[in-house]
């Protein structure tokens, strides 16, 4: 018996000593891509206190920098165009054009391979830093320009802040709605941007580009993107305002002879390979609109401002005027792949996308300029949406000086949009709270996350000192969210009828913390008499949920 048991304890202390090596293992290794471009480092990059750090010969090749390494003092030094990094091992004090900086993650030498942690260098070095979660990845693009800080001014028109800091972080923003004491909705949870000298554990960052020309006479064939870009892509690209045409025919639009102000983008060439869409241009950023059509199914992209390279043009049929795409393997997604010049003022090149079964196009946001990339996915039967009335239980938020509540106003108009949504069948609806209940901010995140939402809509009303302010304005965060808001908040601002306080990037915990789309919606000021009187009529609460239901709708395509 004592063989029996000593034998099963042994196998049990075995267990239990394998299972850190087992999930270890069992974690994805991360990847690195250089403005798409996968780079492959001898020793694989890790996650150090959330930070990653990567091979010293990775930042030297990738970054165009000067490595070099003073074994007295363990300190290495990257140089790059007059900027000067000194990083000492096992040391979190860096030091950056002579300014001295503390580090959460300090260097280290692993498997005989020195390691520096990736975005504090890559940001000192001009050049931006992108974490993807969903495939543990790492994406560095080129600098890009001025950032602006999403502050707004009492007028409601953007201020610019200077950027400082060696890593380019965004300084004197302290979350007001004026810059100075906005009082509504304390529950939003945002903090200020870290300085580079104290390094973030890896949230988003918006991804510089510089456009590549890729020459206006020799077009490239195809296009191969990295298969962990689209494993999971976060961006449903923004939908046209124009859903509502019924046809998808092409026209060579109306003729003019007003020249182009604009150099326009050539498309260069579109593949399908493994349902992955592939669409190669020539300069400058493309942002495409898309929208779906049925009978048959077919899905439309419209990408403005572009022009059909010659080899392309070439293949147009003159009385159709369509060109089509030769698919070199079969698809059980994709029937043809049509495009054209749908109209030459202004220009605007059409693809559409013939499927065999209902489908959706997620594009990736996380390529340089030049390409537009998408996995084909079968379509939704049901799409999750999460309603979030802010605050709520012990914390009223906002209070008017009649002493209206933003906790009530938010929930009365959530529990609207909740029902006008529960009305569709397409539609299952997750409110955080439906009830006088405190939700702790991480809470309201947890619900979203494990109802697998497909986007998220909080709500609140706005409230400062000055009671002449009045106005809507929506937030959000993260890129994938910024056409979600701006449709949102076009929707939103017709039906409230008040000053339009504008779209703005702010990083409130609810929007930044959750992976799906998801906006912040600020109704109104409970400050402001005008504002405030509207705001809990019940004539206004209808109109206002129907538009936040319709731009739901328009977002997700839902007929």
């Amino acid at each position: 018996m004592m063989k029996v048991l000593t034998a099963w304890f042994t196998m049990l202390l075995l267990s239990l000593l394998l299972m850190p090596v087992l999930a270890m293992a069992a974690a994805p290794s991360i990847q690195l891509f250089m403005n798409g471009k996968q780079l492959v480092p001898e020793v694989a990059p890790r996650i150090v206190n959330d930070n990653t750090i990567v091979p010293i010969r990775v930042i030297a090749e990738s970054l165009g920098s000067k490595v070099s390494w003073d074994p007295k003092v363990r300190k290495v030094s990257v140089d790059k165009e007059g900027i000067n990094i000194q990083l000492f091992i096992d040391k979190k004090q860096a030091m950056v054009a002579g300014k001295s900086y503390m580090l959460e993650t300090a260097p280290t030498i692993i498997e005989g391979n020195t390691m520096l942690p990736i975005r504090f260098v890559s940001e000192n070095l001009g050049v931006e830093v992108k974490w993807d979660e969903p495939t543990r990845s790492v994406f560095l693009y080129q600098q890009a320009s001025d950032v602006k800080d999403g502050m707004a001014s009492e007028n409601g028109t953007e201020n610019k802040k200077d950027q400082t800091g060696a890593g380019g972080a965004v300084a004197g923003n302290n979350g007001s709605t004026d810059g100075k004491n906005a009082q509504g909705s304390k529950d939003q949870g945002k903090d200020s941007e870290k300085p580079a000298s104290s390094v973030g554990s890896g949230n988003p960052v918006k991804a510089g580009e510089q456009p590549v020309d890729k020459g206006a006479n020799t077009p490239t064939i195809g296009c191969v993107a990295p298969e962990s870009i689209i494993k999971k892509a976060p961006l449903a690209v923004a939908k046209s305002d124009v859903s509502s045409e019924k046809k998808d025919a092409v026209t060579t639009g109306s003729s003019s002879n007003k020249v182009e102000a604009v150099k326009l983008t050539k498309v260069q060439s579109i593949s399908l390979k493994d349902d992955m869409l592939c669409i190669e241009t020539s300069v400058g950023e493309v942002k495409p609109n898309m929208f779906k059509l049925s009978g048959p199914d077919r899905i439309v992209m419209d990408i403005p401002g572009a022009e059909l390279h010659a080899s392309l043009a070439a293949l147009v049929n003159e009385k159709t005027k369509e060109g089509n795409v030769p698919l070199t393997e079969p698809s059980e997604t994709v029937a043809k792949i049509r495009y054209s010049l749908f109209s030459n003022d202004p220009s605007i090149v059409r693809i559409v996308i013939d499927l065999q079964k209902k489908s959706e196009l997620i594009l990736s946001d996380m390529l340089p300029s030049g390409l537009i990339i998408g996995k084909f996915v079968n379509g939704k039967d049901k799409f999750r949406i999460v309603i979030d009335p802010g605050h709520g239980g012990k914390d009223p938020g906002a209070i008017s000086k009649n002493n209206r509540r933003e906790k009530d106003f938010v929930l009365a108009l959530g529990n609207k949009v909740s029902s006008l949504l529960q009305n569709d069948p397409k539609v299952e609806v997750l409110m955080t709270r439906s009830d006088d209940t405190f939700i702790a901010l991480s809470d309201r995140v947890a619900q979203a996350q494990q109802f697998e939402a497909d986007l998220f809509i909080s709500f609140h009303a706005n409230s400062i000192n000055k009671s002449n302010i009045r106005g809507t304005e929506t937030f959000y965060w993260t890129e994938q969210s910024s056409d979600f808001a701006a449709l949102m908040h076009r929707h939103v601002l017709e039906a409230t009828g008040f000053p339009d306080r504008k779209v703005k990037q702010e990083r409130f915990f609810v929007i930044r913390n959750t992976t799906m789309p998801a906006v912040l919606l600020e109704i109104g000021f409970l400050s402001n008499p005008t504002d405030e009187a509207e705001m809990h009529k019940d004539a206004f609460q209808n109109r206002v949920a129907a538009s936040i239901v319709a731009a739901i709708k328009k977002q997700l395509i839902i007929n």
